[in-house]
């Protein structure tokens, strides 16, 4: 299987890198039923970023997990959809191929280093670990490569710190180390899922900086999953903007931040400061998210929009509306120009 992906450069030019499409996760505790991921559909290509977007609770993480096959099962469980790397479905994999395929060519980093790294293993043997079970590379030789992925992250003194343990490095340093252990098999596909979480604003710059500069060295394609806009607003190709479980909004980063189509796009776009707009009040989104086992009826962002109608309270939402220049909401009002 493994062979296959990597070896056919026909499935290279004519599949994207990842599609995600009709993706639906549930979670079932005794009789009650939580709908996490409801219907998500997404296209990523080499060398290019997609941020994922939304407040907690939104379904953002649950879905790189369900890439991933890392969701305990049960309560989870995968209800619909397709996941398809290069042309073919993951979910209609065996378990053991598809954590092969994910293994060589799809990798993710967590947004709690200290909590993902073993706290009992140094650094270097984290980092060698891969490299010898799914590569057969040599003790010496894997120990030369995780000092090198060290070197290639920015760690300093690469040949004594792989010797440490991870409460020996600092939060930015610690992320530094998931992100060299998430390349080491060289993926295609990297996840980031809040990989910048409380961390101060220049390591964020820092690690955001270093992701940017290994994606377009290898062409990557990199999934951003994260609630800072200021970061999306970096880095980010494209944006898909999240609620209760849906996707309401895909646009080029571009057009998100100069014409929201969704209110609640416009919502969380009004909720961070900006330098043109010193001095005045941030507008808080009123309310709270759903609690996603009582999505509410119709809209599930009804109860909070400036733009509730009755009709947003009594059919179900659109599917994503395609708006032409690659904009899409599933808003009953997206087909303004611009929805405030």
């Amino acid at each position: 299987m493994t062979e296959t992906l990597t070896d056919t450069r026909a499935d290279r030019a004519v599949a994207p890198l990842l599609e995600v499409d009709d993706l639906h996760v549930e979670f079932r505790s005794g009789r009650e039923v939580v709908s996490a991921v409801n219907g998500v559909t997404f296209t990523l290509e080499a060398g290019r970023t997609l941020a994922i977007v939304g407040e907690s609770g939104s379904g953002k993480s649950v879905t790189a997990q369900a890439i991933m096959r890392l969701l305990q099962t049960p309560p989870a469980r995968i209800s619909g959809g397709e996941i398809r790397f290069r042309g073919q479905d993951l979910l209609a994999l065996p378990e053991p191929e598809h954590r092969a395929v994910c293994g060589e060519h799809i990798a993710i980093v967590f947004q709690d280093a200290l909590a993902a790294l073993n706290p009992v293993y140094t650094v270097g043997f984290q980092l060698t670990e891969a490299l010898r079970s799914r590569r057969h590379v040599p003790r010496s030789e894997a120990r030369n490569r995780a000092v090198d992925l060290l070197d290639l992250v920015q760690v300093p003194n690469p040949r004594q710190r792989i010797k440490e343990y991870p409460h020996q490095f600092s939060g930015g340093m610690r992320q530094r180390v998931m992100i060299a252990m998430a390349l080491a098999l060289e993926p295609e596909v990297l996840i980031a899922d809040e990989p910048t979480t409380a961390l101060d604003v220049t390591v964020q710059a820092q690690i955001m900086r270093l992701l940017g500069e290994i994606q377009a060295e290898r062409e990557m394609g990199l999934i951003l999953i994260t609630h800072d806009l200021g970061v999306v607003a970096e880095v980010a190709d494209q944006v898909n903007v999240m609620y209760a479980g849906r996707m309401v909004e895909a646009a080029p980063v571009e057009e998100i931040f100069a014409r929201p189509a969704h209110p609640y796009t416009g919502a969380l776009l009004r909720s961070i400061p900006r330098l043109d707009q010193k001095g005045q009040q941030l507008e808080a989104i009123g309310g709270r998210p759903p609690e996603l086992s009582h999505i509410p009826s119709g809209c599930p962002f009804h109860p909070r929009c400036p733009r509730d109608e009755d009709v947003c309270r009594t059919d179900p939402p659109p599917q994503l509306r395609d708006l032409g220049d690659d904009r899409y909401a599933a808003c009953h009002f997206a087909e303004e120009s611009q929805i405030p």
